[in-house]
This record gives C-alpha cells, sequence and structure tokens, in this order.
C-alpha cells in the first residue's frame, strides 16, 4: 500500500469500535444523515436509526482524526448459539431465498448499514471520488478484522455493483447467492466463505491485509475497552474471541506475522 493512502487510513482517519452511548448517539446521526434524510418518503427508514438488531452487532464508526468528527459506520450482525436471532438480516428482513444451506455452520455474521456521510471534509491530495473509496474500504476492514476476532465461517453482505468492484480490486473474493433486489437501489446479496479469507490472507497484503494487521495490533496495545464491551455483550464470551492468542503472535514475530497465519488454528508452542 502507497505510504500515503495507509497514513490517510490509519492516521489521519481511525476506525473505532462502538462501545459508549456517545458512540451510539453518532452511529444515529450517520444514519440519519445517509439513509432517512435521502429517503424521507419511505416509512420503514425510521427504523434504521437504531433497533434491536443493533443489540446483536459490532459496530465500528469511522473518524476524522484532525476534527474528531465521525463521518461513517459500519455493522457486523452476528449469530452464534446463544444469539437470540438466529437469521442474518438479509434472511428475515429481505427474505433473499435458497441461502440455507450457507448459514448453518455458525458462527456467522452479515455486514450491513454501511454509511458514509454526504459532506466528507476535503482532502489536498485526493479527490472526492478517490477519498470516499479508500474511506469505503477502511470500513469494509472492519469486517476482516472481526473475523479474525470472532473465527466466523462465513460473511454475507448485499452491496451496489461499484461496491463489490472495488472489493475485487483488492482481492475480495465474494460469491454472488441471489437475485438483484431493489433496495435503496439495485443492490446483490454476496457470501465469503472461511476457505476464501485463508486463500486472499497474503495476496492482500499491501492493501486490506496491511490494515487488518495494524488495527488488530493497536487493539492488543490497549484492548481493555473492547475486552469490557465483550463481558457487556449477553451473547459473547471471552472464549468466541481470538485476541489474545493474535497478540501473541503479534509479540512473538512483530511484523513478521503473517496475517495468512492469524487465520490459521495454529497453536503458538507448535511454531517456534
Amino acid at each position: 500500500m502507497l505510504d500515503k493512502v495507509f497514513h490517510l487510513l490509519t492516521e489521519e482517519y481511525k476506525l473505532v469500535l462502538a462501545t459508549t452511548q456517545e458512540d451510539f448517539q453518532a452511529v444515529e446521526a450517520i444514519r440519519n444523515d445517509v439513509i432517512v434524510n435521502h429517503y424521507p418518503e419511505i416509512e420503514e427508514t425510521k427504523e434504521y436509526i437504531f433497533n434491536q438488531d443493533d443489540e446483536q452487532s459490532y459496530i465500528y464508526l469511522l473518524q476524522h482524526q484532525a476534527t474528531k468528527r465521525y463521518i461513517g459506520s459500519a455493522r457486523i450482525f452476528f449469530v452464534n448459539e446463544r444469539t437470540p436471532t438466529q437469521e442474518i438480516p438479509m434472511q428475515k428482513d429481505l427474505h433473499i431465498k435458497n441461502i440455507e444451506h450457507f448459514t448453518q455452520d455458525l458462527p456467522i455474521a452479515e455486514i450491513s448499514r454501511f454509511a458514509l456521510v454526504k459532506n466528507q471534509v476535503p482532502h489536498k491530495d485526493f479527490s472526492e471520488l478517490r477519498l470516499r473509496t479508500y474511506l469505503s474500504l477502511l470500513l469494509m476492514s472492519a469486517t476482516r478484522i472481526s473475523v479474525f476476532l470472532n473465527n466466523y465461517s462465513k460473511i454475507f453482505a448485499i452491496m451496489e455493483l461499484s461496491l463489490h468492484r472495488i472489493l475485487k480490486r483488492q482481492s475480495v473474493i465474494l460469491e454472488p447467492i441471489g437475485d438483484a433486489i431493489d433496495f435503496h437501489g439495485v443492490r446483490f446479496p454476496f457470501v465469503m466463505k472461511k476457505e476464501d479469507f485463508l486463500f486472499v490472507g497474503e495476496k492482500t497484503k499491501g492493501t486490506m491485509g496491511e490494515l487488518t494487521k495494524y488495527y488488530l495490533k493497536e487493539l492488543c496495545k490497549n484492548p481493555e475497552s473492547f475486552w469490557q464491551f465483550i463481558d457487556n455483550n449477553p451473547y459473547l464470551e471471552r472464549s468466541d474471541i481470538q485476541l489474545d492468542r493474535i497478540c501473541q503472535f503479534f509479540k512473538e514475530f512483530g511484523d513478521d506475522t503473517s496475517i495468512e497465519f492469524l487465520l490459521e488454528k495454529n497453536d503458538l508452542s507448535t511454531t517456534v
């Protein structure tokens, strides 16, 4: 990854896991800006502000560091053996058909409520379109971070083809699993399988892989608020989470730690 882009996505902007009431208020404001204000005639959009599904989710915010303004968010809705809702949103809300055979092997997750506010802070080095592309890439990196931490078997998403093209250029393998639907525009359902996470682990080393490694290392430096989020979530347990194992690999191997290696169920004692 170019140094300028990496600096943009790690120093000028930051991914933040929403854990406080102030964070969740920022999520509501972003969704209101992106969705409700754009579709005021559709009554159902009011449900997008915040609903029960958000309690069964990781929600990431994107913050502009100089202004401390939150300018984007994404939700990772998860299903495990303890969750009260056992269907992902594309099943229970959008009624995507014939995907049940993809959703049986838990835990799984779906990325949704992907939102970037319209009025971004202008950047001297990047056009508005280029900036939004990079910020979209950073928000999607939250999905990869969650995969490493939670060991999901599959990740699902419904997206516009333009976002799919961006991700495809980053060697993110998404398999189409159904017909297009009209959901605030034409969108397509996709799935990424665990074996595809492994396949692209090193192939994306220069792009999303480097971002993933950076944010995992940062989490290892200051994990307290993350663990508090896990402890406060009734559907998660520390035993679900791979963070201690990941941090131990970083401690042992430092920058030589392989992204692909972190995804595999390796025991540190067998590698040294």
